[in-house]
Parts: structure tokens; sequence; C-alpha cells
């Protein structure tokens, strides 16, 4: 347990779901949360080992707590306070007090926008302000074209994330679901803050796909595409292409940034004798690219650059935070574990925050990949 803010998150770890309840709410029930339920949400998040012990968590924790409406989802690994959890059975949770007419839980897993506006009707209408915080099954193909729908059609403004794991996925909203997305809906009257981080450098240039098909490159700038990928890496790792496809990613720019952000992809496969590239996404002939490498240290400039400059901007203080971080970053990017959390809550001050490592991140109503997507409740 930590600070004094209205919310409240607590960690821990074992394999016995009654027994995470417990010891879960017992360190929420320390804020004196446990008393009152009509405008508490919770929001929780489990190992993916335990998922199949979802459902025996969840009803425990609301008996323990008093608090029944929870989101969430599973993952491979979990953050709570400055601790990230690997390879090790755990649940982190996060409770706090909100009016009751400024949130509503996405209970039903949506498949489409059309099914989003139905559950959302008489609570957040399309061209009402609002946000949305997100858990997607990473078997749900139409995440993209409901996150585009969302940023084309509407005044929402989504963060989260894709629920990561070697089995079995789960998300929570009311109850233990699978497939499609859920997560919880907040009226523009809960101050809120987000900003994302990127996990790669850009290397120089811009390129212009001038033939494609589907998910691969034929052309960059009218030359074929493994070409144009060895000048831009370079010699050394020219020779290696196995290695290079380990770090080095597409990048392709978001239209109309002045911040020169991007998505990034993965290189999927190359065809030595066609000269091919395949990536992570479909793409469209004309549109720009560049090509970007995993960093170890921009990264870590970069989240340090993100969290000082939310920090300078909520001096008023903040109540509580998600933060969900790609799978390929934690460890993986920063080193030692909680290195990449650790940076966080310096900045921050030791907030109470709970998040997980996703297959995906959600900023601006767009799926990013190796990015850390930091939601504030201010």
């Amino acid at each position: 347990m930590r600070g004094s803010s209205p919310f409240r998150f607590a960690s821990a770890s074992g394999s016995d779901p009654r027994a995470l309840a417990t010891e879960l709410a017992a360190d929420l029930a320390e804020a004196g949360t446990g008393q009152r339920n009509g405008s508490m949400i919770g929001l929780l998040y489990l190992s993916d080992s335990m998922a199949r012990h979802g459902s025996e968590l969840l009803d425990a924790l609301r008996a323990a707590t008093g608090v029944q409406q929870w989101a969430g989802c599973a993952g491979m690994a979990l953050i709570g306070g400055r601790e990230e959890f690997y390879e090790t059975p755990a649940a982190v949770a996060m409770v706090g007090e909100l009016r009751p007419e400024d949130f509503r839980l996405i209970r039903d897993p949506v498949d489409s926008f059309e099914s989003l506006r139905e559950q959302l009707a008489g609570f957040l209408e399309p061209g009402q302000a609002g946000r949305l915080l997100l858990h997607a099954d990473p078997a749900f193909a139409g995440l993209e074209d409901l996150l585009t729908r969302i940023d084309q059609e509407t005044a929402w403004f989504a963060t989260g994330g894709v629920s990561s794991g070697q089995g079995e996925v789960v998300q929570f909203a009311d109850a233990v679901l699978s497939g499609g997305v859920s997560g919880l809906a907040l009226r523009d009257s809960v101050p809120l803050a987000a900003r994302h981080t990127q996990g790669c450098s850009p290397l120089p240039g811009q390129h212009r796909l001038t033939e494609t098909w589907r998910n691969i490159i034929v052309k960059l700038d009218e030359r074929p595409a493994l070409t144009v990928f060895r000048e831009v890496i370079g010699d050394v790792l020219a020779r290696d292409l196995r290695r290079a496809l380990g770090y080095i990613h597409i990048g392709l720019p978001i239209p109309g940034s002045d911040t020169g952000d991007y998505r990034v992809r993965n290189i999927i496969g190359i065809d030595l004798d066609r000269d091919l590239l395949a990536v992570g996404e479909m793409l469209d002939q004309a549109q720009h690219v560049l090509f970007v490498r995993r960093d170890g240290q921009a990264a870590r400039e970069d989240l340090e650059r993100m969290v000082d400059d939310i920090r300078s901007r909520h001096t008023d203080g903040i109540r509580g935070a998600v933060y969900v971080s790609c799978v390929g970053r934690g460890r993986h990017q920063f080193g030692d574990e909680g290195t990449e959390i650790g940076i966080v809550q310096d900045a921050l001050g030791d907030i109470p925050l709970v998040g997980f490592f996703a297959n995906g991140e959600i900023f601006a109503n767009r799926l990013y990949g190796y990015t850390g997507v930091l939601t504030l409740f201010t």
C-alpha cells in the first residue's frame, strides 16, 4: 500500500486465488474503501497462469472489499507500484471512488463499433467527449477497425492494451469474459491525462511505398524493398539479416502528427530471391514508412521525457494511474526487473499504479507496438 490518494492499489503473488483475494483486500480495505460500493470502481490485472481461476478470484475480491464493479484483464507480466511480476502467479488491483453517473463498464465484449455504441447509449454519445480504458482479446482481428471508427466518428479518446499470455487470456468487466473488447467508459467530467512513450529510435529517412501487395512491400521509392532495407541498416547488419530482424522494424508515421509520432510493426519475413519485405500490417500504396531500431537507451530517454512532461503539467496531484507497456519492453529492454516502472514512479512520486505488459498498446484511438501508455486519474 502506498500514499494517501483517494485511489489505492495492492499487489500479491501466489497460486491460491482466495489467498490472493484476501491479501489484496486487506491492503485495499486499509483505505476504508471496503464499506462504500455505490461509487467504487476496481481495476484488476491477473497473471495469465491464474486466468483459469479468474471467476473465483473476482468473487472473493468482491466479497472481501465490497467493491462490485471491476474491469481489467490477464497479462503474461504485471505491474503494481514499483514492482514488475514475471513468471509468477500474481494479481494487482486498484480501487477508487468516482461518481456513479461518471462511469460505465463495457460489460459484454464488443466486436464492432455498432455494439460499442449500443452499450454506451444513454451514457456517452458519439459527439460527447469521453475516455475509454480498453482491454482487448489478442485473437480479436477487428481491433484496428474498431479504433479507426472511434477516431473518425466520435469525440472519444481510448487508451489501454491487448491481453497477453501463453495460454488462456481473460478480461474482467463485472464478470470474466473473453473475445472482443471490454473496459471502462468515463465521461469528460472525470479528470484524466494520458501520454505514450516509444521504445524505438528512427533510422534516417522516410520512404514511399511505390509497390505493395497486402502486407508485402515490393518496392520503396521505385526500388526493390530489400535493397533499400540493406542500405538503411548498413553493411554490418545487412550481412546478418536474421539478426537484423530481431530489432529493426517498420514505422508507420501518424498523419498530421506535429511530434513525428509513428506506430511500430514487426518485419515478419523477407524474400531474398525477389527482394521483398513482409510486415505485420496491411499496407496502402503511396503511404510513407520509415525503419526504426529497438534502442534501450533511446527508450529510457523518451520515457524520462514523457513522465517529466506529464508531471510538470499536473502539479495539483495525481490520484492513480494505469501503465500498459509492451511485452518487448520491461526487463527485455531496460535491464533489471522494475527499472521501467521505477523511472515512472521516481518522476511521479510513488503514486497508486497498476498495469500489465501487453500484446499491443492502445493510445489516442490507435494500436501501437513497443510503447508504454500511461493513463492518469488527476
